[in-house]
């Protein structure tokens, strides 16, 4: 059932479950998935592909609030709708159902438009004019936010809490590479959601790696590097290295030059771990990567890292003009990749890390069918085949039914 919200005679919002998401839905608040990476931001306007996209990641009765066809997105900014009372509770209502959803302690005002927590709490800002930057983007990710509590040591996550301060620290000091994070913002969505989603990822895996303090920085900036370079490549180039996905090398090229150009401009970014951690990147571990041919240990640390990072958000996110899969499936496509294009250890400290496969959680399988996951048969060797009890009480084993696969 829609249910709508009005003032003054007009609808200002509407109340939808993501089954009912259409073509021209302008979407009020921020798109989760379900391992608390962003899907899509804030007052995005819905095409037919992203309505496909969002309907096949997201849980189908998810709550959604769009902006009524009573107004445009321009007049909803001039009359600061986004202050309306009604609309603050029910997205404060629902970050709760997100939160819920995620598994992830999302706070209570996440949905809200920055913009009512600004006016309330310090000076008035220009409404029409507002705009946030990356940095207040990259901190509201509920994932960069929180993901040292998937840290199992009190140590990590205080070391996790401090590298964050200091990256956005470096970030916010640093005028040009704000400046070139902010490209990102305004270059193509998926791009920002990506460099969001990845440096979370990659700082987590560094963590548990135990890397220096000044070395994550360095896994962070690199990994952000990779997107400011790809602003620099004109926009139909880049479109066409998605639709076609091109070739590493072809990429390669364009991003080598790039880089050296941005190197001129970001002294910061000239050392070699970041470099390296740029470049190895389109390195695989049996060696048959991209432009060394490096193998297994020879590739740099965040060469290895990295690599992890994009390939699981990149599979999930639909970039390369597809609905993308969800991320249990993500988890299992790039598992198959270890030891031949992932550093197989690290691969493992990420698989362990996510909450998606986990005693007790919820679990959309492959073919639509939803169930509780009850534990595992043999987690060592198989982390991402567990037992699941189904919503009509049959009980899976996972592993046992790959095994038949195999057998067959």
């Amino acid at each position: 059932m829609i249910h709508t919200e009005r003032v003054q005679e007009s609808t200002i919002f509407i109340k939808k479950q993501v089954k009912d998401l259409v073509s021209g839905d302008i979407i009020l608040h921020p798109i989760y998935r379900s391992d608390g990476l962003m899907l899509m931001k804030q007052y995005k306007t819905l095409v037919t592909s992203l309505v496909i996209k969002i309907k096949h990641q997201i849980t189908r009765d998810l709550p959604v609030i769009v902006l009524s066809s009573h107004y445009n997105i321009e007049t909803f900014n001039e009359m600061k709708l986004y202050n309306n009372s009604s609309l603050i509770v029910e997205l404060e209502t629902m970050s709760k159902k997100y939160s819920d959803y995620m598994q992830v302690p999302l706070e209570k005002n996440i949905l809200v438009d920055k913009r009512v927590i600004i006016e309330t709490d310090t000076e008035p800002v220009s409404q029409i004019n507002y705009n946030e930057n990356y940095i207040d983007l990259l901190c509201d990710s509920p994932f960069f936010s929180t993901f040292e509590e998937k840290l199992e040591s009190s140590h990590l996550q205080l070391r996790a809490k401090k590298v964050k301060k200091s990256l956005i620290d470096i970030i916010s000091d640093n005028k040009v590479l704000l400046s070139k994070l902010n490209e990102i913002k305004d270059y193509k969505d998926i791009l920002l959601l990506h460099s969001i989603n990845t440096t979370g990822i990659a700082l987590m895996i560094g963590l548990t790696l135990e890397l220096t303090e000044s070395n994550l920085i360095d896994l962070a900036l690199a990994n952000l590097l990779i997107d400011i370079s790809v602003t620099q490549i004109p926009k139909k180039q880049f479109e066409l290295h998605l639709k076609h996905n091109t070739s590493n090398s072809d990429f390669y090229n364009l991003h080598l030059n790039e880089l050296k150009k941005l190197s001129e401009k970001l002294p910061l970014i000239r050392k070699e771990s970041i470099i390296y951690g740029v470049l190895d990147h389109y390195e695989h571990y049996s060696g048959k990567g991209y432009p060394k041919g490096k193998k297994e240990s020879t590739i740099s640390i965040f060469g290895r890292i990295i690599p992890i990072a994009q390939a699981y958000d990149e599979t999930i996110g639909g970039y390369f003009y597809n609905d993308g899969i969800r991320p249990i499936q993500a988890l299992q496509t790039i598992w198959e990749g270890r030891g031949t294009k992932f550093d197989p250890n690290i691969l493992r400290i990420f698989i362990d890390r996510t909450t998606l496969l986990k005693k007790d959680r919820p679990i959309i399988l492959s073919n639509h069918y939803r169930g509780i996951i009850m534990g595992f048969t043999d987690f060592i060797n198989f982390p991402l085949s567990p037992i699941v009890k189904l919503d009509d009480g049959s009980i899976v084993d996972l592993l046992d039914m790959k095994n038949k696969e195999y057998s067959s």
